[in-house]
């Protein structure tokens, strides 16, 4: 809707003197071009306040201006991740406005800029998004047969205490994905799951592949006609794990770094990650019994959406130019 036109101070005192001379509302109203209700409403006020003028309004008046209010947002738009609290220093160093931290807030909010918990997503180099889009046009009409074909793998950490790090980041409505506004996070670093205590290395991932991999091709009777993924971690592409895979007659799919987005695993881990954290362990026996409570409760419909979801990954992935998606 358009906003309401305010009536000039000028055209407030003709409309009072036309009043006074006998002129009905509704013929004051098409003499001054406003309508017969802003007529009323002025008549009002002048019969109870003796003027025409606007009126101090109660409150406490704003502390910054205009202005001062662009720059505000115009710095919080430079870094979506810096605090308010980082603001006030800048623009008290810089430009000695005193101000506080929650008049900052105020006016960020006031912008649509609002504090939120950032979509943590991996940081993505232009080779990273060339590889992905081609991988996601070669594979975007992959059935449910095939992706059947592929044996998944990942590892996560799962923590006792679940406060690990806190950022916030201003966004406003829309930009949830945009990559402004994402959390960058690098990685270095179905049928079983296995505890590893501290940094995996070669001989222990073996160790994994030999008690958690074969038992699981055997129990879903793959014979030879499957292929395994794994991400780009070291001990994954060491000499010793290739040299193991090649004795094994394993295929290895050529995974793409930084594209947790396109394994399907990732999604499975927060559900278990919020299951967890209802159980609320308070040690670290818990923590495990609880881990694999959680996994024996999976349900299998679960892990077929998760699967079937690969074409349309594939196609998020080329909509983005090999760039973040939701997933």
């Amino acid at each position: 809707m358009p906003s309401k036109l305010r009536i000039s101070i000028e055209n407030r005192a003709n409309l009072i003197l036309l009043s006074e001379s006998g002129h009905t509302q509704r013929e004051v109203a098409k003499m001054v071009g406003c309508s017969q209700k802003s007529v009323a409403e002025i008549l009002k006020k002048h019969r109870l306040t003796g003027t025409v003028r606007d009126l101090a309004i109660p409150g406490r008046p704003r502390v910054t201006t205009k202005r001062q209010d662009n720059l505000l947002v115009r710095k919080c738009k430079k870094d979506r991740f810096k605090t308010a609290t980082q603001i006030k220093a800048e623009v008290l160093s810089e430009y000695s406005i005193k101000l506080s931290t929650s008049t900052v807030q105020r006016r960020l909010r006031g912008a649509g800029l609002f504090g939120r918990k950032p979509r943590r997503k991996s940081r993505l180099t232009t080779k990273h998004k060339r590889d992905r889009l081609s991988f996601a046009r070669s594979h975007k009409n992959w059935n449910t047969e095939e992706c059947a074909r592929v044996v998944f793998s990942d590892e996560s950490r799962f923590l006792l205490y679940t406060n690990d790090g806190r950022a916030y980041v201003r966004r406003m409505k829309g930009e949830e994905f945009s990559e402004r506004c994402l959390q960058k996070t690098c990685k270095f670093g179905g049928g079983g799951i296995m505890k590893v205590s501290g940094n995996l290395k070669t001989n222990s991932y073996i160790d994994i592949l030999e008690n958690a991999l074969i038992p699981s091709v055997d129990l879903h009777s793959l014979h030879s006609d499957w292929t395994f993924q794994q991400d780009n971690a070291p001990c994954h592409k060491s000499k010793g794990t290739k040299q193991w895979f090649g004795e094994q007659k394993i295929e290895v799919m050529n995974w793409l770094a930084q594209s947790p987005d396109l394994d399907p695993i990732e999604n499975l881990w927060d559900h278990i990650s919020l299951r967890i954290q209802e159980k609320s362990p308070s040690n670290y026996s818990e923590l495990w019994n609880a881990i694999l409570s959680t996994w024996d409760s999976i349900d299998i419909n679960r892990l077929h959406t998760l699967i079937e979801s690969m074409p349309q990954r594939c196609k998020a992935v080329i909509q983005a130019r090999g760039g973040t998606t939701k997933y």
